[in-house]
């Protein structure tokens, strides 16, 4: 089953599970850094680069989904792509974008 054959509630449910899935991400790697923990590389690689960007209206100012960078290091792009549940919806469901954030945008721990 693929986003298209989801209803618009289905889909809405599965946006706000990604997003406090991600939400979590976020708290655990800023509880990391807090702690000033020497992470290995396999344990920076379980809690991910979630993108902590802020996206422009509409609607309010939000945090992109972007749940890992998806480019190839630096100044270079994320190519990663989500559906965006909380985005201007034309009538045809929800925008999918592209992150297109650095990767500096993106959580490090």
């Amino acid at each position: 089953m693929n986003g298209h054959d989801r209803t618009k509630a289905q889909n809405q449910t599965l946006a706000e599970v990604a997003s406090l899935l991600i939400q979590a991400r976020r708290k655990a790697a800023e509880l990391v850094r807090a702690s000033g923990a020497d992470l290995s590389p396999d344990e920076r690689d379980f809690f991910g680069r979630p993108c902590l960007a802020e996206l422009d209206p509409p609607p309010t100012p939000h945090i992109c989904a972007c749940s890992d960078y998806g480019g190839s290091g630096g100044e270079q792009p994320c190519l990663n792509t989500w559906i965006d549940s909380t985005g201007p919806d034309d009538g045809t469901g929800s925008p999918t974008r592209i992150c297109e954030h650095t990767e500096l945008d993106h959580a490090q721990i």
